[in-house]
């Protein structure tokens, strides 16, 4: 037992070794080789890394703003209490979220989820009663394997101790938003999204997960739904916002 215990030791080193010996880890942004024990960006771009601070942003929407509130918020009442993102879309944060995305990388959304614990510590926000990933659809599903916002969601949980709800899903024939324009995204439809009713929604406070957030749309859209089932409070936390 012992020496199958040693031998089978033996050989994940040797296969650990042997990976980093043909693939060695490389900076998800810059490209450059990595020490093991540096798993994402090297010394350089991870000085770029730029965590949002939420007293330069409006505390509904989280537009960067002087003062208090930004124009867009200070009159009515918005659907979602509050919306935070961690990072702007650009360099190593941009890299990161773009390979966990596209790069068949699943495991990034571990250090991502981190992230966002973070921000939500930092943001103050109560704790939620369930998180909320935004749903993807079935073909780009197929594609990727896996829900990236599902992945962040689900590590946010581990952290938080907060259970993960699959309470929203795309209907059949929805399509991406890459590559449409600001108005585009903001004229979509608002019933892209159905709820799956299992859930106690009612007087709950909800937190919606998401990877990019570029005009807010998809987020809104999500809310909208969801608000049909009475939660006392709707937040949002994206990885990045455009």
């Amino acid at each position: 037992m012992v020496k199958s215990l040693l031998f089978q030791k033996f050989i994940n080193q040797l296969t650990h070794s042997a990976v980093h010996f043909f693939y060695p880890p490389q900076c998800l942004h810059c490209g450059d080789l990595i020490e093991h024990n540096q798993p994402l960006f090297c010394p350089p771009c991870t000085t770029l890394l730029d965590i949002l601070n939420p007293k330069e942003r409006c505390p509904t929407c989280f537009e960067a703003i002087k003062g208090n509130k930004c124009p867009k918020c200070i009159h009515g009442e918005q659907i979602v209490t509050k919306i935070g993102a961690v990072f702007e879309y650009v360099g190593p944060a941009a890299s990161l979220i773009k390979k966990l995305k596209y790069g068949n990388q699943p495991h990034l959304a571990e250090g991502a989820g981190a992230f966002m614990v973070a921000q939500f510590v930092e943001l103050n926000w109560p704790m939620p009663d369930a998180i909320i990933p935004v749903p993807l659809s079935f073909t780009h599903w197929i594609e990727r394997g896996y829900n990236q916002s599902y992945l962040l969601a689900h590590e946010m949980s581990r952290l938080m101790q907060v259970p993960v709800w699959d309470a929203l899903k795309r209907h059949s024939g929805d399509y991406s938003q890459a590559g449409l324009r600001l108005e585009q995204r903001k004229n979509l439809s608002g019933n892209r999204f159905k709820i799956n009713k299992e859930y106690p929604f009612e007087d709950k406070k909800l937190l919606i997960v998401d990877d990019v957030m570029t005009s807010g749309t998809t987020i809104r859209r999500c809310a909208e739904v969801l608000s049909e089932r009475c939660p006392s409070k709707l937040y949002a936390l994206t990885f990045c916002r455009t």
